[in-house]
């Protein structure tokens, strides 16, 4: 089963414009609310991130760890559920309406974020067990200077990216039957994007690189306007540059759920007419 990537974007393009509202409050559940959750933790403050870096000593932030991780959790789960919820609102043959969607995808999303982890820390054990259990972490980091180990991990990002090419269609799959469990549409997912995996792992890859460009530039911009206004916190820039973090948070979200509904409506197979006409 084949999946062309143009005929994917171009079913993305479609669902965009049939479903503007949905994606419009599935986005504001999904990267607004979560987005003002982790504002509330100063830890999560890049100008309490930078102050840390720059005086490691003398910066203090009150509290323990337990209460960022436990809203980092709660707006995972979020996060996961409005995704669910929209994959489910673009892609299912009859809408319920948004209180059904929504309770679909805090339950769906929550096993989804749950086996997403699951694999994702799995591969990554497997992938240190070797070297834990011959030379060990910090000589293995010593390796060549540290080249062995920037290439390692070079490699396991790409493997990271390909696993990811293949299971993209999982949540898309999930929301379109309503299923509950992941597992079964993992390896659907796997299955429909054999033929395809190279070009997916292609654009996923620049995709990635594309996000992280963005994450980057967008960092070092924010740093440099609280560098310059380091004794004014809260300055009207200071705001436009939170603003600009969420229009990019949003641009990501809405992306991962365009990108696999449209992949999986290209992976249907055709009837011969759509074939020959």
């Amino acid at each position: 089963m084949d999946i062309d990537i143009r005929g994917g974007l171009a079913e993305a393009r479609a669902l965009a414009g049939e479903h503007k509202g949905a994606l419009a409050a599935y986005t504001v559940l999904g990267v607004v609310i979560p987005y003002l959750l982790l504002s509330s933790e100063p830890i999560f403050d890049l100008r309490t991130v930078m102050s840390m870096i720059v005086s490691p000593y003398s910066a203090h932030v009150s509290g323990s760890i337990a209460g960022p991780l436990y809203l980092l959790g709660i707006v995972s789960v979020v996060a996961a559920g409005a995704m669910l919820a929209a994959w489910n609102a673009i892609l299912a043959e009859i809408r319920e309406g948004f209180v059904s969607e929504i309770m679909y995808g805090m339950v769906a999303g929550t096993a989804f974020l749950a086996a997403n982890i699951l694999i994702y820390v799995g591969t990554g054990l497997l992938a240190v067990l070797p070297i834990t259990a011959t030379i060990g972490i910090a000589e293995w980091n010593s390796l060549g200077g540290g080249a062995v180990s920037a290439a390692y991990r070079l490699l396991l990002s790409l493997a990271g990216t390909w696993i990811g090419a293949r299971l993209c269609l999982t949540g898309a799959i999930m929301g379109a039957s309503g299923k509950l469990e992941p597992f079964s549409a993992f390896a659907e997912s796997w299955r429909r994007t054999h033929e395809a995996q190279w070009r997916l792992f292609a654009f996923y890859f620049l995709y990635g690189l594309l996000i992280g460009a963005a994450l980057g530039g967008l960092a070092l911009l924010h740093g440099a306007v609280i560098w310059n206004n380091a004794q004014a916190p809260g300055t009207l820039l200071e705001t436009a540059m939170s603003f600009g973090w969420v229009l990019l948070f949003a641009a990501y979200f809405i992306g991962q759920i365009l990108f696999a509904a449209g992949f999986l409506r290209a992976s249907r197979p055709r009837a011969a007419s759509e074939v020959f006409a």
